[in-house]
């Protein structure tokens, strides 16, 4: 996992089809990155009138689900989007495009959508299977390529949908656990993602963007960090207790 890497930005580019293609939906990135800004800028307007109390109704019932939304609403599709663009470029296979990356976006965006009706099996389905289905859409072309080293991201979604779902069961009685431990759960596996991925690229992009600069990795203090948050999702789930 801590392996040097080189990323060719070139084999990045997504291959052309042929005729004319929308491109947006060309590349993993560019509809997720789209949609969690678009949901960023929404939310927070909505968030502040509902907590100053100009909403008729609440868009959110409470800070555990604020929390929900943030997590497993807005980071989970940040995270779909850089997967579906990188895992292209760690394999060299392609990942979705046009009609199946739509589906992707919106199963998306169902989730967002149902999360604030009645129908709560529905909400938890799709969301638990949003996750579930970028797994899925990466793990083909990771292990068509052999590309075993990034296996772990796979896990890392499959983890994310099973925190994600007890969050909802919880939340909604269903099952004895803290939903509040579900969010310390998807945080520490966002922040594990992160780590990996920034001590992989940053100093290659800093390299890359900055001339001069001799940008190093430092393999001990990346193993402490890696270590650290591993240390404190355990920590976490511990804390949990026992299932009911």
């Amino acid at each position: 996992m801590m392996a040097p890497v080189s990323i060719p930005l070139k084999s990045a580019q997504a291959p052309r089809p042929a005729g004319r293609t929308f491109a947006l939906w060309q590349m993993g990135f560019r509809p997720f990155y789209l949609l969690a800004s678009l949901f960023a800028a929404l939310s927070i307007p909505l968030w502040v009138a509902q907590y100053a109390g100009y909403l008729p109704a609440p868009y959110v019932n409470g800070p555990l689900w604020h929390g929900y939304e943030m997590l497993f609403g807005y980071v989970t599709a940040v995270i779909a989007g850089f997967l579906l663009t990188a895992v292209r470029t760690w394999s060299g296979q392609p990942t979705p495009s046009g009609w199946p990356l739509i589906g992707l976006a919106l199963l998306w965006l169902a989730g967002r959508v149902l999360i604030l009706t009645p129908y709560t099996l529905a909400a938890l389905v799709v969301n638990v299977a949003f996750p579930l289905t970028v797994g899925i859409s990466i793990a083909i072309p990771l292990i068509r390529a052999g590309n075993r080293r990034n296996y772990f991201v796979i896990g890392l979604l499959a983890c994310l949908a099973l925190a994600g779902l007890a969050f909802q069961l919880a939340a909604r009685g269903t099952l004895d656990w803290s939903p509040r431990v579900s969010l310390q759960i998807g945080l520490d596996l966002a922040l594990l993602l992160i780590a990996v991925i920034a001590g992989r690229v940053v100093p290659m992009f800093t390299n890359n963007g900055i001339p001069g600069v001799k940008a190093t990795r430092h393999p001990a203090l990346e193993k402490f960090a890696l270590t650290s948050l591993i240390a404190m999702l355990i920590l976490d789930l511990v804390q949990a207790g026992p299932l009911a």
